[in-house]
């Protein structure tokens, strides 16, 4: 019943998230909020429940929060992309710390876009949606993170250039 609503309510079948939080009320925001999208939401708090949804179905975009317990988000999306093969579901990676290393950290593991918390819910619907309008015949999602691990690494070298020419003067 609540894939037929869906269906009239956005005009296309119900897609499927996955999101992998170990804090509740923030999973419990997510889950919400993809719900009101329209999404069909499989949750996790952990890595091996997250395994577990993976093995039962694909689902079309996942969210992981990097602080899991025992292991970490990281871990789980270099799973999701090498022994599971999922290489073309698009991965959001969320954390607390959003400094260049962890977005390039974000980024090795395989991550296509990088959430600093807290984030509004119109931040994350915008970044799912955002990651599923892209056509899905082309290649995988290109990486977001790259992008902005590149400028910051620019404004690191355009800070330090200025520190220099402020020296020589």
């Amino acid at each position: 019943m609540y894939d037929e609503i869906s269906f009239e309510l956005t005009g296309r079948p119900p897609r499927t998230a996955l999101v992998v939080e170990d804090d509740p009320r923030l999973l419990q925001c997510m889950r919400r909020q993809l719900g009101r999208a329209g999404f069909r939401v499989l949750s996790a708090h952990h890595y091996d429940a997250a395994l577990l949804h993976l093995a039962a179905r694909t689902p079309h975009v996942i969210s992981i929060d990097v602080g899991l317990p025992a292991q970490s988000g990281y871990e789980l999306c270099e799973y999701i992309r090498g022994p599971l093969g999922l290489a073309n579901v698009p991965i959001i990676i969320t954390s607390e710390w959003g400094y260049s290393d962890d977005m390039a950290f974000a980024e090795a593991a395989g991550g296509n876009a990088f959430l600093r918390k807290p984030f509004s819910a119109r931040q994350f619907q915008n970044c799912v949606d955002s990651l599923l309008d892209l056509d899905p015949s082309s290649a995988p999602p290109e990486h977001e993170l790259e992008q902005l691990a590149s400028r910051a690494l620019a404004r690191a070298a355009f800070a330090r250039g200025n520190a220099q020419i402020a020296l020589a003067v």
